[in-house]
């Protein structure tokens, strides 16, 4: 018996009527499948984007699942021929959801930045309700929220001041007010190096850098996780990280974040986790030094 659910076009959200025994789904947002990781679940998945697969996830043995086509453009064909009951989707195809109802109700997996756990939370407790996970999903939050707040706790004890920018095609932009960076400030509570955060993205120039006077330097490489030629990190390190150093007179770190969690993946039970641990262990490298 088929799922039915209810789905408002003004929300873009998924609402679940009666639960299934068996249920189906093509999973395209990564924090959605680690979220089913957690929850004993990757089973009911039967689609995915394997060629995209973030590296924390290319352990997992996928043979039983299809390939979902690219993250940006799923293979239409393909969904048409498979019988599922539901589809999970990442921000990257929020303009396609109306496309993707066709072929079975839709679960949109984005969250909130400004609200970033109560939202996350939801996400993963609808998920869970999909899956059959509800009391597992439960028990997986509180450990979660402990997991946050332990983290929390030892990074407000660092008075490391931090700028997140994005490499992408030999270019290196500072984005204060990204969802990345919005989870390291505003959840994780690393002290943010730009005093007035504008929207947008800017050029993470020497001119730029040396007025923001960062400690420490978030970089996540766009690029290495399409699999395009990723930064050069030496080069960038000589022409900009050492005059930069020579400017403000001091040794600002830097640190490169996985790029196929932080740029593919994200807000699920095991991404939130290891994003927070990723940064924790950053901050305490860079105190130490």
């Amino acid at each position: 018996m088929k799922l039915f659910l209810k789905k408002s076009l003004l929300s873009l959200s998924l609402s679940l009527a009666v639960a299934m025994a068996s249920p189906k789904a093509v999973v395209m947002d990564f924090g959605a499948v680690d979220t089913l990781q957690a929850l004993d679940a990757t089973d009911l998945i039967v689609a995915l984007p394997k060629g995209n697969l973030p590296t924390y996830l290319q352990s997992l043995d996928w043979s039983h699942a299809e390939d979902s086509g690219g993250m940006k453009n799923p293979d239409l064909t393909k969904l048409e021929e498979m019988e599922i009951d539901f589809i999970v989707i990442s921000p990257r195809l929020g303009n396609q959801i109306e496309v993707l109802n066709e072929y079975a109700p839709v679960l949109n997996f984005t969250v909130d930045s400004d609200h970033y756990l109560e939202s996350a939370s939801k996400n993963i407790k609808q998920l869970a309700q999909l899956a059959n996970r509800e009391q597992a999903a439960e028990e997986a939050l509180v450990a979660l929220t402990d997991e946050i707040a332990q983290i929390q706790a030892k990074i407000a004890k660092s008075d490391q001041r931090a700028l997140v920018v994005i490499h992408n095609d030999g270019k290196l932009m500072a984005t204060p007010t990204s969802g990345s960076a919005k989870f390291i400030h505003n959840v994780l509570g690393v002290k943010n190096a730009e005093k007035m955060p504008k929207e947008g993205r800017q050029a993470a120039d020497l001119p730029y850098l040396t007025s923001v006077a960062p400690d420490l330097i978030f970089v996540i490489d766009r690029s290495a996780a399409i699999g395009s030629t990723p930064m050069d990190q030496e080069q960038v390190e000589k022409s900009l990280i050492t005059p930069l150093n020579e400017v403000l007179d001091k040794e600002v770190k830097i640190v490169y974040l996985d790029p196929t969690l932080w740029y593919l993946s994200g807000n699920g039970l095991i991404s939130i986790v290891k994003e927070a641990q990723e940064i924790e262990a950053a901050l305490k490298q860079a105190s130490n030094q």
